[in-house]
C-alpha cells in the first residue's frame, strides 16, 4: 500500500512564500538523471544523489523487449550506453542489456536495470524516487506489471510516477489508487534541444508556449486523477504567470525542471517569487542542490 500521507506531506501543490523555513524554501529539489559528474541514470549517479543533500533522485524507464525494465533515458542507444550499437531500447534483450557499457567519465560500468535501483531506493524511505516512463505502450498490461513491481520494492511508498503521455499515466492510475502522478509538458519552443536539426530549429522559432489555464488543469486532475501534478520547464513557467496559484486551488502540485540550467531556473523562481508569492512544490535540476537553493533564496 502506497504511503500516501507521506507523499502529500513531502508534496504540497504550490507553496506560499513565507521565508525560508524549510531546507529550501519548502521546495523539494531532485537530482536530475542522478549526481552530476557521474553517467547518468548509474547506479553510481543515484547512489550518490541518494547520499547527498538533494531531496530525491529523477530517472528514465523504458522496456527491454523480453519485458525487462531498465534505466535510460534516449530511445535508441549510443549516446551513453555502448556496446550494442545504434538500437532501440525496446528492441534489445536482457543479456545484451548485460553486456553493454556506460560512456562518458567515470562510465564502463553495465547499465542498470529497474531492479537495481530500486534496491537503492528501497534503503532511502526518507527521500523520493522519481521515475519517468518514457515510453507509451499500447496496451496497460506492462505498465500495471511495473508498478505492481515497484509497490512491491518500495514498500516505504516514497516514490513518483511521471510521463510526458496521460495515456501512461491513466494505465497507472488503474493499477495504483493514491499514488502521485505528473504529467511533463514540454515546450515546443525547446524543440532545438532534442537535437541539432533543422527541423527542430524551425519548430522552436515559431512555436508559442503551452496554455496551462485553469480550466486545463482542473482537465488533468479529472483525466489521470488525483494526487496528481505538472512538470514544466522555466520557460513555461514565465508565459504562465497564473500557474502556480490555480494549481495551489486545486491541489495540483507543480515541478519545475532545468532544461536552459540551472541558474536560468533560479533566476525565474525569484521572479517568481516576488511577483506572485508562490513557489512550485519541487525543481529537477542538473548540480549541486546546495548551490541551487541558496541562488533562489537570494
Amino acid at each position: 500500500m502506497r504511503a500516501s500521507r507521506l507523499i502529500a506531506a513531502l508534496l504540497t501543490a504550490a507553496l506560499p512564500w513565507s521565508g525560508a523555513s524549510a531546507a529550501c524554501l519548502g521546495m523539494q529539489v531532485h537530482a536530475h538523471r542522478g549526481a552530476p559528474a557521474l553517467p547518468e541514470n548509474s547506479l553510481a549517479s543515484i547512489r550518490a544523489a541518494y547520499a547527498g543533500a538533494w531531496d530525491g533522485v529523477e530517472i528514465d524507464m523504458q522496456r527491454l523487449k523480453d519485458g525487462v525494465w531498465v534505466l535510460h533515458h534516449d530511445l535508441l542507444t549510443g549516446r551513453t550506453v555502448s556496446g550494442v550499437g545504434r538500437k532501440a531500447v525496446l528492441q534489445l534483450s536482457s543479456d545484451q542489456w548485460r553486456d553493454a557499457k556506460l560512456t562518458g567519465a567515470g562510465g564502463g560500468a553495465p547499465p542498470p536495470f529497474l531492479n537495481d535501483a530500486l534496491r537503492v531506493a528501497a534503503a532511502q524511505p526518507a527521500k523520493t524516487f522519481n521515475a519517468e516512463l518514457k515510453v507509451v505502450y499500447r496496451d496497460c498490461a506492462p505498465v500495471s506489471k511495473l508498478v505492481a513491481g515497484m509497490n512491491t520494492a518500495l514498500p516505504h511508498g516514497n516514490w513518483m510516477i511521471t510521463s510526458a503521455f496521460p495515456e501512461a499515466l491513466r494505465c497507472v492510475r488503474g493499477t495504483d489508487r493514491q499514488g502521485y502522478l505528473g504529467l511533463i509538458v514540454f515546450d515546443p519552443r525547446h524543440a532545438d534541444s532534442l537535437g541539432a536539426s533543422p527541423l527542430g530549429k524551425y519548430v522552436s522559432q515559431r512555436a508559442t508556449a503551452p496554455k496551462l489555464t485553469r480550466q486545463w488543469l482542473a482537465n488533468l486532475a479529472a483525466t489521470v486523477g488525483a494526487p496528481v501534478g505538472v512538470h514544466v520547464d522555466a520557460l513555461t513557467l514565465s508565459a504562465n504567470p497564473q500557474l502556480l496559484r490555480d494549481a495551489a486551488a486545486q491541489s495540483v502540485r507543480v515541478f519545475v525542471y532545468a532544461v536552459g540550467g540551472d541558474a536560468a531556473l533560479a533566476q525565474q523562481l525569484r521572479a517568481t517569487k516576488q511577483r506572485e508569492g508562490y513557489l512550485p512544490s519541487g525543481v529537477i535540476i542538473d548540480g549541486d542542490a546546495q548551490a541551487f537553493c541558496r541562488a533562489v533564496g537570494g
